[in-house]
């Protein structure tokens, strides 16, 4: 497995066309939820990715402050179905969490979880800050680590 941060100009064509085939995958294929990946936000963001074999299993976009909220935040946080369960989640959500805050510094971080991962995300410190709500047919809430 290697793992890869990237800026957005740093992707090649066929990475960005990988990784965005994994999103879509995962979150308007898998999960029925139909919404536009591809946000406009990305440009902006830091891309961590996993791979093996040249093919990415598992990413997640880091968005520095100011990008979608006031604060930083991480999101498209995915695994390829195929290597769940063996702690990638965990782990590419542990190491994007200490890259942010190596890259803009310690800081409040704001993440939009699906609510069922929410135990997940408290594992890591943050804490709800809104009631559950729909975004695209999924119950989500709004999360806060200070």
């Amino acid at each position: 497995m290697i793992k890869e941060l990237s800026t957005f100009a740093e992707l090649t064509p066929a990475k960005l066309y990988e990784i965005l085939k994994l999103r879509s995958t995962i979150f308007v294929v898998e999960q029925q939820s139909i919404y536009l990946d591809a946000d406009g936000h990305d440009p902006h963001c830091l891309h961590y990715t996993y791979y093996h074999n040249h093919t990415p299993i598992a990413y997640s976009r880091i968005l520095p402050p100011r990008t979608v909220y006031e604060q930083a935040s991480i999101g498209r946080v995915c695994v390829e179905k195929s290597w769940r369960h063996k702690g990638l989640g965990r782990m590419i959500f542990g190491e994007s969490l200490q890259i942010l805050l190596q890259s803009f510094g310690p800081q409040l971080i704001k993440i939009q979880a699906q609510l069922y991962l929410k135990d997940f995300y408290r594992s890591f410190g943050f804490e709800p800050i809104t009631e559950p709500y729909d975004d695209c047919g999924i119950l989500h809430i709004d999360m806060l680590r200070p």
